[in-house]
């Protein structure tokens, strides 16, 4: 995932296949199916990648190191890793077999575990290789006339094919569990609160608060199509405590007090006390408090109900019967 960022950082990347190009890395771990964010790190340069692991695996692959990183938590639970080609390697499936879980992702051709015939690409359209270790599988698969596609797995042991698709089983599984983290990043920039900023941490913050919006609503369990309004629902929940707290603040404007109250289902009018039949008085010459930003008008009247200044312009006569 790479979150939008122009201003100077010594991490900022650059991604020519990203909408947004520069940016900071965040490495995510998501769910395949509902894009639930289980763990992810944002990163800070060389060798980041292996911070929290042991001596002996960070000796690793760095692809590697940064798998076994995000996969902390799911250890040891027979889940299985879906990953692009910078990820896959016969060294990760291995570590990760190790702890109790698959790997499925595609392999670029460069590895020198590949033997020549799997990289032919004079063969049949939609026909495929197979090999296999005890623990891997290993596939080409030609899409096209002159494309090979190679595919590695630890989860996969068999020749088989989608009858539905007419594709191999493992490029099928592959592409319906590839888009986890997309679809996060969709979800964040659809619904947002992030505000254009130059300083990374702020940059970074917003997207925390995106992520934990989208995991909220996924634990939450609403109707996919009542997304904003469970975010407006969860907006006006973070912040009714602090409105609660400045409605109660005497040295609040009127006005600013008006709208707390307007959006607390409050009426602080009828909180100060009905108007009297009293002309409200000042000593001393004030501003009014509704035309003082343009006019500057002094007056020694006050309104009856906020016992704020009100000028004559600023206010209405009533009578005493319709008071």
């Amino acid at each position: 995932m790479l979150v939008s960022f122009r201003g100077r950082c010594r991490w900022k990347k650059y991604m020519p296949n990203k909408p947004c190009k520069y940016g900071l890395e965040i490495k995510c771990l998501t769910d395949s199916t509902t894009s639930y964010l289980y763990n992810a790190y944002l990163y800070t340069g060389k060798n980041s990648d292996g911070n929290g692991l042991t001596d002996q695996e960070k000796q690793l692959l760095v692809p590697t190191q940064s798998v076994l990183r995000l996969a902390k938590p799911i250890m040891g639970t027979n889940r299985n890793i879906t990953a692009d080609n910078y990820f896959s390697s016969i060294e990760v499936c291995r570590e990760l077999k190790k702890n109790g879980l698959t790997y499925v992702g595609t392999l670029k051709k460069n590895k020198r575990e590949i033997p020549p015939e799997f990289l032919s690409k004079n063969r049949q359209v939609q026909s495929s290789i197979y090999g296999f270790t005890k623990e891997l599988t290993l596939m080409s698969y030609v899409p096209k006339k002159n494309k090979t596609v190679m595919m590695i797995s630890s989860m996969h042991h068999i020749e088989s094919t989608d009858s539905t698709k007419g594709i191999p089983e493992i490029i099928s599984f592959y592409n319906s569990s590839k888009g986890g983290v997309d679809s996060l990043d969709e979800k964040c920039a659809k619904y947002s609160c992030a505000r254009r900023s130059r300083r990374w941490p702020l940059v970074i913050f917003y997207r925390i608060l995106d992520i934990a919006a989208a995991n909220s609503f996924i634990l939450s369990n609403y109707d996919s199509a009542n997304r904003l309004m469970f975010m407006k629902i969860l907006g006006k929940s973070l912040v009714t405590p602090h409105l609660e707290r400045r409605y109660t603040t005497p040295q609040l404007s009127h006005e600013l007090s008006s709208l707390i109250g307007r959006i607390l289902g409050k009426d602080k009018d009828n909180e100060i006390g009905q108007p009297s039949n009293e002309i409200l008085r000042f000593d001393t010459m004030k501003n009014c408090h509704i035309c003082f930003k343009l006019k500057r008008r002094k007056t020694r009247y006050g309104c009856q109900v906020c016992r704020q200044p009100v000028c004559l312009q600023c206010s209405k006569p009533t009578c005493n019967n319709c008071c």
